[in-house]
Order: C-alpha cells, then structure tokens, then sequence
C-alpha cells in the first residue's frame, strides 16, 4: 500500500460551530460536538489529509491523551461513515506514478481540475479514469448541440472522434450511449442505456414535449450537449448518474434519486433544467415514486398534471386533469381521484382500473356488484354517523337537491348506497358499512353537483389514502380524518363481494401504465 494514499474528498468542507465543528459534503454531513478544541483537532487532522496520507499512518497517535483519541476516532469514523475519504494512487494529480507501478500519466494523467472532480465522486478516481480513457467517444449530430457535446466530452478527459452528421444528439462510448434532442424551446437528455433503447426513449420524448421547430437557442443547445455529455461520462466511468445527485438542503438523509427513468428536461425563459420521471416503454422499471409524481408529470406525464386550478373547493376538494374532474375530501384525494379518470381513457375498454391491485380489485368487485338485489337498510342504521350525516347535508341542504338514497344490504359485510335525484343516479358505493357506503355516495353526489358534471359517479374505500398528519391534535377521531382507515377492512369487503358475483380476471394495462403501478381488472359490460 506504499504507492496509496488515503485523501479527503475536495468536496469536503468543515465549519466550527460553538461546542464542536460542522462537516459537510456533497450527499451529506455530520456535526460534532464536545468543545471548542475540536476544530483545532481537525485543523491539524485535514491539513495532511488534503496532501494524502498512507492508510496506515491514519491513527490516534499513542501518545494522545484519552480526551483527544476519542475526538480523533470519532471524527475520522464519521469521515469514514460519509465517505469523505478516498484512495488515490501517490502523486495522483500531479503527474507521479500510481499504485502497482502503473503510472496514470500513461493513461493520459488527468489534468488537476478533472482530478479534483474525481476525487469528489469516485469511488476510486484511476479506475474511473481508466475507464474513462479506455475508448473512443462517438457523437453524432447537427448544429450547436452536437458541437456542445463534442467539446465537454473533450474537456472531461475523453478522446472524441469527428463529429458525424446524423437526426437528433447520439453520443455513445463503448457500451454506453445517450440520445438527446433539442428544440427552439426545449431540450431533453434520457438515461444512458444501450443505443436502440436510447433512441426509442429520445423519440418517444420528442413526441411527448413536442417542441416549437427552428433553431435551438445557444444558451439551450449548449446546456442540452453538455447535460448528455455529462449523462455519458458518468455512465461510462462508473460514476453515478448526475440524476441520482439531487439534494435536499433540508435533510442529511441521501437522496434516493428520481422515480422512475429520469430524463433532464430544459426550457428557456427562463433557463432552466429539472429531471423528470419517464415511463419508458423499451426500458419498463418497477413502480417507484406516487402516481401524481409520474403518471401526472408536468412535463413527461402521459396524463395532463391534475391539479385544482379555478375549480371551487369546498364543500368537497376538486382537481381537474384535462376534462376529467376528481374529488375528494382532501386536495390529494381529488387529484388522485382526478388523475385515475384521466388514466381511463388509456385502458383497454372494460377495464376498471385502479391506483394499485388493491384499488383496481376492490373497484372492480363494486362494479359486478352494482344492481344486485338485496334487503333495504334502515336509515337510523347511518343517520347517527356524523360523516354520513355532514355529506348528506351537503347534497340536500348546501346544494339543494331534491335527493333520495337508498341503501340495501348486498350480503355479510357488503352495503350498498345510491343517490338519486328527479329518477337519475348521481352516485353510488358499496362498503362494509352503511355509514360509509351513504358518506361516499353523498360526497360523490355533492362533487358532482359542485362541479357540474354529468354522469354518475363512483368512489370507494379501495382508494390510497394518504395518512394523517402525525401531529394531529389527540382529541381528533375517525370523523376528522375521514375516509383514511376504511381501507383497513377492505379485504372483508372483497371476499363478501366474491361471494356474491365471484372472481374477476386482471387486465394487461401495457408498459406504461403497469410501470407507474396502476393495476385494472375486467367487469362484464363494465363501461369506462
């Protein structure tokens, strides 16, 4: 190990605070507190540390008093435990030799800038630096973006072929590539992958922002090439992708990345660059991330971004996506609400789909059991439940409608509620208890007539609903959080609806919409 030496990471960066220091680096930090001689220990500790040190020599030296061992030991294990230390070969970044008597200059030795980087990110700066250095990068392209490209390849390190003419941004080095595209307007760079999946995705993409033709600003094809080169030197030095580099200022927690296939999207106008989640259909992953976070995506959404826009909020919540209004008693529920309506219309005809197999299952269940016969429920049975009774208010009283429900018990555990007002069905739910099955027809009843639309509507305790805040007041009950909890029966609700109308079978949704975990199960003569 005598040709190693132990480095801190230049990204590393201290502080003293009152009782100790600050340490911080680029996905987190870590305070230490025990008096003010702590920053006099790590100034003496990071200033050889800057130079390197062998591994070994890095040690609570034996004649350090006890009080001083501890500080030590702790501040370097919390060096080690952040990864804020880095093995570089001796003279690295200066032109000396490396370990094992392979000298990095004859790789091409990193100029100091690219050297200081790479100790900043890699785990091991000469193996990326190899890899770096080990194949010619390709680009294809036209105009600014490809010529962009061309010169941050070169800046990093990388030997970089002519630029070749081709459609859209190619780069590829070795088994890496990344597409990119850049309109008047926008710009794009997908994940690094091999070239036929990245050239499916960059098209797909085009498709879905659908820039304004002409010329690219200059400002935007040179953040576009730069952005994709970046995309292509991480990938091929084993560096991670800039995608997963977001940061919460707000947290020590390391961020977990983007949901899904992250795809860096720039505009003008201001210039901006964000990564957005992508539901690819070359490249499915599992579902990671909320549905409003992918399937309503501002920018790369197969459904317009539900949000609740000029739509009145009380007494029910509203969100719109396109032409499809949700509700809710929370603005998440209705924009879920309104983002699973919007989906529909990307599903097989018949299906009834959910926000997960739960959802999908149990709405699907409702349905086949929508105009079965059963036994009329009294209405002290529900009148007493102040859920139900404030939603039902809100139908006859706040919105004046001239309504009736009828409530009927299915079998076991399974009740049906329908509103109707002049003969025609606002809504409807099945649920365990006639409580909730009146409190969910009568909120659907009342969104509908808030929002006014047409056609009756269903909603149901199958739903996600989001949890409570935690800090609630302790007097707060069912009634304050309302529908959250209902769901916790739904596995009683479902096995008394097979028992009535028996199984459904699932339905295949496709790449996109199963890669964004909706689940849909078909319903015979079951309408959208």
């Amino acid at each position: 190990m005598s040709g190693v030496l132990l480095r801190l990471r230049p990204i590393a960066h201290a502080t003293p605070t009152a009782t100790g220091l600050h340490v911080r680096g680029w996905r987190s930090s870590f305070t230490v507190d025990g008096g003010r001689g702590l920053w006099t220990i790590w100034e003496r500790l990071a200033g050889p540390l800057a130079e390197g040190v062998p591994p070994e020599q890095l040690a609570v030296p034996e004649n350090a008093s006890p009080a001083v061992a501890r500080a030590l030991e702790l501040i370097i294990g919390q060096l080690r435990e952040h990864d804020l230390l880095v093995e570089v070969p001796a003279g690295w970044g200066d032109g000396g030799a490396g370990d094992g008597g392979t000298s990095h200059r004859d790789l091409g030795a990193p100029p100091p800038d690219i050297a200081s980087w790479l100790e900043s990110v890699a785990a091991s700066p000469l193996e990326a630096w190899r890899r770096l250095r080990s194949t010619t990068a390709v680009v294809t392209g036209e105009g600014a973006p490809a010529a962009a490209a061309h010169r941050a390849l070169t800046a990093a390190g990388l030997d970089v072929a002519p630029v070749r003419p081709g459609a859209g941004l190619l780069l590829i080095a070795g088994p890496h590539a990344v597409a990119a595209g850049c309109a008047a307007d926008v710009g794009f760079a997908v994940a690094p992958g091999p070239v036929a999946d990245v050239v499916a995705d960059a098209a797909a993409v085009a498709d879905r922002l659908a820039g304004a033709p002409g010329t690219p600003p200059e400002v935007l094809a040179a953040l576009v090439g730069s952005a994709a080169a970046h995309r292509l030197v991480c990938a091929l030095g084993g560096l991670p992708d800039p995608a997963t580099e977001v940061v919460d200022m707000w947290s020590d927690v390391p961020p977990t990345g983007p949901p899904h296939q992250a795809v860096l999207v720039t505009r003008v106008d201001p210039l901006r660059a964000e990564y957005h989640p992508w539901l690819s259909t070359v490249r499915p992953q599992e579902p990671n991330g909320t549905l409003l976070e992918v399937l309503g995506d501002r920018e790369l959404g197969p459904v317009p971004t539900p949000l609740p826009g000029d739509l009145p909020q009380l007494p029910v919540k509203l969100a719109a996506s396109g032409n499809a209004v949700g509700f809710g008693t929370t603005e998440h529920a209705a924009r879920l609400d309104a983002l699973l309506r919007a989906a529909r219309e990307l599903a097989p005809a018949g299906a009834v789909l959910g926000a997960d197999r739960a959802h999908a299952l149990g709405l699907a269940l409702r349905t086949a059991a929508r105009h079965l016969p059963g036994t009329p429920v009294a209405e002290d049975e529900w009148s007493a439940d102040p859920t139900a009774r404030r939603w039902w208010k809100a139908v006859v009283l706040r919105f004046a409608l001239p309504a009736e429900v009828e409530v009927t018990r299915l079998g076991p555990g399974v009740v049906r509620a329908v509103v109707r007002a002049a003969g025609e069905e606002l809504s409807w739910a099945v649920e365990a208890q006639p409580a909730d099955a009146v409190a969910f027809a009568a909120l659907a009843a009342a969104g509908r007539a808030q929002a006014g639309v047409t056609g009756p509507v269903v909603l149901c305790g199958a739903a996600p609903f989001a949890t409570p805040d935690g800090a609630a007041a302790p007097w707060t009950n069912r009634d304050w959080h309302w529908p959250h909890g209902v769901r916790d029966g739904e596995e009683a609700v479902r096995d008394g609806l097979r028992a009535l109308v028996g199984e459904v079978e699932p339905v295949r949704l496709g790449p996109v919409l199963e890669a964004a975990g909706l689940a849909a199960f078909a319903v015979p003569g079951a309408a959208r």
